[in-house]
């Protein structure tokens, strides 16, 4: 036997990329695992004595990830676990004296015997246990009890006894070719395993030699994954949330590290998850095997090994689309796992509605194939967690094929003719998913004939021309009975397929078979009915046979506009006079209706202060401006205020109107006229001054006294030196 790699590396990923050849190329047609179908793994373990050389931890790797893939199983379908090892071992540690040479695995309180599995006597390498694990795999695929096998040889040497005569090569093949099934891989592990039989993918048979390798932990995932035909959640990282898209009846997660613990599964809100169960797993808890003089001192084991798997499920609702959160700690990796809960469904479609019934009219509907979510009955448009269905749909014995491409929910035309209409659809999705559904529909048809006219003028649609509905079976007039039970609809819509306002009077006709549908005003109000080309779709529905059967037909007319100016002021007299009311207020704030200040007034303009004595210094005081505030928001009324242009004691204040124009008349004109001490541009108001004098906002406004001569302009403000200050009004 040649020498294992001894490195933790080396022997899981070995396993691992044995779990991946088998499901990844697949040529050999594999029976997809469905909901309630199970699996069989049948694991022929080498514990020869080369498995525990000193240092070599291979046989404690190998059994770490055999409890990992049992831990994974789906036991409420019927999945089993069962190993087969070279040599008999103990399931209750070192001191176990009962030996056993198979272990089965058919539920968790079952994977203990793997973890206390212990050989008392590592020996060479035979190949009776691969026959032993093929016929027993083989009896149980033809019992049925199991869908799906796999025939798992892990070895780090050559056989050295009971070795077919065919070779290992062709013995291997034959095993993988005897059923549809059933499935072969061989794993060769250690970097110098010799005599590792070729790959017969068309057989179904998978060699693999797996040496130096990559981390465990990610390779075992892709193990786990693969095996168990589960879904991993793409690119999940810790602490990130997992968005889900669909909902789940299940989420796995499976998680690698020293001290790992996984606690919880919240939702956005906060809501916790109910976790169905949570097993750890670790290396073996023995020492692997007995001294022989293949194995001269205590096997060395890896430590490092352990880990968690836990379920989250609630039996009594799924796991809905949304954020979540998982709580694990301790975890070097983190692999999540998830199992939709969707239904595979296919829908008649006519004119984008679902039919309902078992009966339906000859000519042209979709076929809607997609997932309907179980929890809100609707098919789901597009979704990451459900990846590229391939579909297939089977139409009167005419088969379709339909891709992903377009989003989980795909459609095709079809023509239904004949006396029935036959659906079979199914799917192929994910890790080879597959699923079924079909419906039988009875097809009759019903023809009907409509006449509807051209155009008809909207004041005078109560008196335009009906629609004149005709309905025939085969050709035939409808029986009396079945006039009288038929029911006749009309939906009217625009060409952009909105609704159009428009409302029908429904009346039978004069003939049996016959009806009349006269249009009507929307609600009776001929403003509320729109006008323009309508498209008419007449729907008539009966009862032949016992059987119910429709047809309907699409009529274009013209709703004629013929209103007049006269008859939008009728409707819209009020909105008009409101309009006019306030176009007028709004006027009475826009110059030149409403007269305001000029905007360069300054509400605190300055006063120079000129002395006219010695020993009086110059200087420059605040004048005042303000607005009366009820004339500023008062429509059509010029704004007032008051302008204080002089200081006390000799406090001279002009009551000013706005008058446009930028101008603005004095209102006590009769206190400064004759007043030749205040001067307005250089000019005083005459003592018989009769009405309002004119100024403007940089009339020069000047009031002499013996000890100062004071000057104001009402739009100035100046710095402490003198000089004009500028910037925003204050």
């Amino acid at each position: 036997m040649k020498q294992v790699c001894k490195s933790v590396l080396s022997v899981m990923l070995s396993v691992v990329m044995l779990m991946t050849v088998i499901l990844v190329s697949q040529p050999k047609e594999v029976q997809a695992a469905q909901a309630g179908k199970s699996r069989a793994i049948y694991v022929v373990f080498d514990n020869s004595g080369s498995m525990y050389k000193p240092g070599n931890m291979a046989w404690s790797q190998a059994t770490y990830a055999m409890e990992v893939f049992a831990a994974m199983m789906n036991f409420d379908s019927g999945d089993v676990m069962k190993v087969f090892p070279m040599h008999p071992v103990t399931v209750n540690g070192n001191a176990g004296t009962d030996r056993t040479t198979s272990i089965t695995v058919q539920s968790t309180d079952d994977i203990a015997q793997i973890h206390n599995m212990y050989t008392p006597d590592p020996e060479g390498t035979p190949y009776t246990q691969v026959n032993t694990a093929s016929a027993e795999l083989t009896a149980l695929l033809d019992s049925g009890a199991a869908q799906e096998g796999w025939l798992v040889v892990l070895t780090d040497g050559i056989f050295d006894s009971d070795v077919p005569a065919a070779g290992l090569q062709e013995d291997l093949k034959q095993k993988a070719a005897s059923r549809d099934n059933m499935y072969v891989q061989f794993l060769g592990m250690g970097s110098e395993v010799e005599n590792v039989p070729d790959s017969n993918e068309d057989a179904g048979l998978y060699a693999q030699k797996a040496g130096d390798s990559a981390a465990v932990i990610n390779e075992l995932a892709i193990v786990s994954n693969r095996i168990f035909k589960r879904n991993e959640y793409p690119g999940y990282k810790a602490g990130n949330p997992l968005k889900l898209d669909v909902p789940l009846s299940k989420l796995i997660v499976f998680a690698q590290g020293s001290n790992v613990d996984i606690k919880s599964l919240k939702n956005k809100e906060g809501g916790e998850v109910k976790m169905e169960n949570c097993y750890s797993v670790s290396c073996s808890s023995t020492d692997g095997a007995g001294q022989t003089s293949y194995v001269t001192q205590v096997p060395t084991k890896d430590t490092s090994l352990k880990g968690a798997v836990a379920v989250f499920a609630d039996p009594s609702s799924s796991i809905v689309e949304g954020e979540y959160t998982l709580n694990i700690e301790g975890a070097d990796s983190i692999q999540v796992y998830y199992e939709p809960n969707v239904e595979f469904g296919a829908e008649l479609l006519k004119g984008g509605k679902k039919v309902d019934g078992d009966t339906i009219e000859g000519g042209s509907y979709q076929v809607k194939v997609g997932f309907i979510d179980l929890l809100s009955g609707k098919f789901i448009k597009d979704s990451k967690l459900l990846g590229k269905p391939e579909y297939t749909l089977t139409v009167n014995g005419q088969e379709y094929g339909l891709g992903g491409n377009g989003g989980v929910t795909q459609t095709v035309d079809i023509q239904a003719d004949g006396d029935e209409l036959q659906l079979s659809a199914d799917v192929v999705y994910l890790n080879d998913y597959m699923d079924h559904a079909e419906k039988t529909y009875k097809v009759c048809t019903l023809d009907m004939e409509v006449q509807a006219p051209k155009s008809v003028a909207l004041k005078e649609i109560d008196n335009a021309e009906p629609l004149k509905i005709t309905a025939k079976k085969n050709g035939k007039p409808l029986t009396k009975e079945q006039w009288e039970n038929a029911t006749v609809e009309l939906g009217t819509v625009n060409e952009q397929g909105d609704t159009f306002a428009l409302d029908w009077d429904i009346q039978k006709g004069s003939e049996v078979s016959t009806w009349i549908a006269i249009p009507k005003y929307k609600d009776g109000k001929m403003f509320e009915t729109d006008t323009g080309k309508a498209e008419v779709t007449v729907d008539v529905s009966t009862e032949i046979d016992g059987n119910s059967y429709g047809k309907a037909q699409t009529v274009s007319m013209k709703i004629k506009d013929d209103r007049g100016v006269l008859d939008y002021l009728k409707h819209y007299w009020k909105q008009i006079a409101l309009g006019l009311l306030l176009l007028i207020l709004i006027l009475g704030y826009i110059p030149p209706f409403k007269k305001r200040f000029p905007r360069k007034m300054k509400s605190r303009p300055s006063i120079e202060c000129t002395a006219e004595k010695i020993g009086i210094r110059d200087s420059i005081v605040k004048g005042n401006f303000e607005k009366n505030k009820l004339s500023v928001f008062l429509p059509y009324k010029a704004e007032v205020g008051r302008l204080t242009f002089s200081p006390a004691p000799v406090k001279k204040t002009a009551r000013v109107k706005a008058a446009g124009g930028g101008s603005m008349m004095i209102l006590n004109t009769s206190t400064f006229a004759g007043k030749e001490d205040t001067t307005f541009n250089g000019m005083s108001i005459p003592d018989n001054y009769k009405g309002h004098y004119r100024i403007s906002a940089s009339t020069i406004i000047v009031v002499a006294t013996p000890e100062f001569t004071y000057t104001c302009i009402p739009n100035v403000q100046r710095t402490a030196d003198g000089s004009i200050k500028k910037g925003k009004r204050k």
